[in-house]
């Protein structure tokens, strides 16, 4: 960077960011204004042009239950950009029996050539997947859908960086996240639990129960028979005791899909689970080109099992109903309603959600059996929701920060590469965390100058147009007064700022118009409006929601 880039950065990030956020509540109920840009930060990914005045003329209520029960159609520039996404159309199974088939088909001997388009290949779906989730976060108009399937896919988290999952992610995304996201909590757990890319990515379509004497035995006379050799007998017999029971589901499907850590549970409690889940596996066709949920009996605990001081008996007529016993009495259990309702308020409402209002909205969760749409209109109508101290008081994750600069200026995407790359840099690329938490959703996960450093340098290359295949529309800045260039920083943060510039923002856009107009007494509209654009996006107040 230039030093008077560095010096500008300085002065944008001190002082601490968290210190920032956290100051200047306002004790006066929210205006009209103010409660609209509220609901826009948190149930959907910001404003677009236009946005709040047609919410403004709609009502906030209408326009939130027409969010809930409207089939809303995506707009033709969003449609234009996913039909090319025709990876996005095929089955895992299709996906899976097309790379093999070209592998296959190049042979083990493959040239340089040939290997780089078999994993284009390879990669074309995952790649397909990414965009269509940041388009339909950019332009498509059900936010509060494109707000909470991003809650589910960290609730729900599976990495496309694991193995065959890259295959089973679009699926995973449009079959089940997006397909049940304001449906029954209860129908989400058990399809996630199904699904080949959850089956996968934690495992659990490996884990069985431990082989018996005579297995073992059997193993080993069936490889002395073949090889004549004893010693790779008995390596193939140690092998084989490796291959049983697997925790990693059972156990996150406690902490982090339903109750939460350590809540009500033991670890005798995970073992009892992962018993009662074993079998449950990946039927992998590729005659047919099927991939699905499988349950195989011969990979099953057999016994009782005892789950959360409960029996559930052996089911030798069924024993795949063991398993499901186990999601039903989860769905049921007044831990996960507080669980959900806490990580839902954390989310949409604060990151330290008071306790009431938790309280309140798993109540309606257990009311209601789960349903999510109750679930989020319990939270929309709350007072607590509405109370000023929330206002712009989350840290946008680095998608949030990137998908709502994109909608806030109309920029144009024919290219999202760069966009890749910038969330890639900023530590939050699409369905690529490894951890099974998926990403954090609090402020201190992200606020960080390290982190800023990159933000800033990414708000200026938008609003420059530096960005490959991304465009700020000259009619963002239309409505700029064509001969007053000290107004531009206002007008611009009236659509930029929900809470307004903070005296250390509004110094350095006062410096710089200064600065630019002693160099360039008739300054262009098209150099210093995009200069005080970027400043505007890299601003600590617009890194709050």
């Amino acid at each position: 960077m230039r030093p008077t880039t560095v010096l500008l950065f300085s002065i944008l990030i001190a002082p601490p960011l968290a210190a920032q956020a956290a100051g200047g509540e306002d004790p006066t109920p929210l205006n009209e204004t103010q409660r609209i840009r509220h609901v826009l930060s948190r149930f959907a990914f910001g404003p677009t042009p236009g946005l709040v005045a047609r919410v403004r003329r709609q009502g906030l209520e209408s326009w939130f239950e027409e969010q809930l029960t409207k089939d809303l159609q995506d707009p033709e520039g969003l449609r234009r950009l996913l039909a090319p996404l025709d990876a996005l159309e095929s089955s895992p199974g299709a996906l899976l029996q097309e790379v093999r088939r070209l592998s296959r088909d190049l042979g083990p001997d493959r040239s340089p050539k040939a290997q780089r388009r078999l994993n284009l290949l390879r990669n074309k779906a995952r790649m397909q997947l990414r965009d269509a989730v940041l388009f339909r976060a950019v332009y498509g108009r059900r936010q509060v859908l494109e707000t909470m399937v991003d809650f589910l896919r960290n609730h729900f988290n599976v990495s496309v960086n694991k193995g065959n999952v890259r295959y089973y992610a679009p699926e995973y995304e449009f079959g089940v996240l997006r397909k049940y996201a304001f449906g029954s909590f209860g129908d989400l757990l058990e399809r996630t639990a199904k699904h080949p890319a959850m089956l996968y990515y934690l495992d659990n379509y490996l884990s069985r129960r431990p082989p018996s004497k005579q297995e073992l035995k059997a193993i080993a006379r069936s490889v002395r028979r073949k090889t004549g050799s004893k010693s790779r007998a008995e390596e193939q017999v140690e092998i084989a005791k490796q291959r049983g029971l697997n925790e990693n589901y059972a156990r996150e499907l406690l902490e982090l899909h339903t109750l939460g850590v350590d809540n009500f549970y033991t670890q005798r409690d995970v073992i009892e689970v992962a018993k009662c889940l074993t079998g449950w596996t990946i039927l992998t066709d590729m005659k047919k080109g099927v991939v699905s949920f499988l349950f195989r009996p011969d990979m099953h605990v057999k016994g009782p099992k005892r789950f959360l001081g409960r029996l559930i008996p052996e089911n030798r007529k069924n024993p795949l109903a063991e398993g499901e016993t186990v999601l039903r009495r989860l769905i049921a259990h007044k831990g996960t309603a507080r669980f959900l309702a806490w990580k839902l308020c954390r989310y949409f409402v604060d990151d330290d959600p008071p306790d009431p209002l938790v309280k309140r909205v798993a109540a309606v969760f257990k009311k209601t059996k789960g349903d999510l749409k109750s679930v989020l209109r319990a939270i929309f109508r709350d007072p607590e929701f509405w109370n000023p101290r929330h206002f712009q008081r989350k840290f946008k994750r680095p998608f949030e920060f990137v998908v709502s600069a994109l909608r806030v200026t109309g920029a144009e995407i024919s290219s999202t590469r760069g966009l890749h790359r910038a969330l890639q840099a900023l530590s939050e690329p699409i369905y690529e965390c490894e951890d099974p938490t998926g990403y954090y959703d609090q402020a201190e996960a992200w606020n960080d100058p390290g982190v800023m450093a990159i933000r800033w340098d990414f708000a200026m290359k938008l609003a420059r147009n530096k960005i490959p295949g991304v465009r700020v529309p000259d009619s963002f800045f239309e409505s700029l007064h064509p001969r007053l260039p000290q107004v531009w920083k206002n007008q611009l943060a009236v659509r930029l700022l929900p809470a307004g510039m903070g005296r250390r923002t509004e110094a350095v856009l006062d410096r710089v118009i200064r600065a630019h107009l002693a160099e360039n007494p008739k300054a262009k509209r098209k150099v210093l409006a995009p200069l005080l654009l970027g400043l505007l996006l890299g601003s600590p107040e617009f890194q709050r929601q």
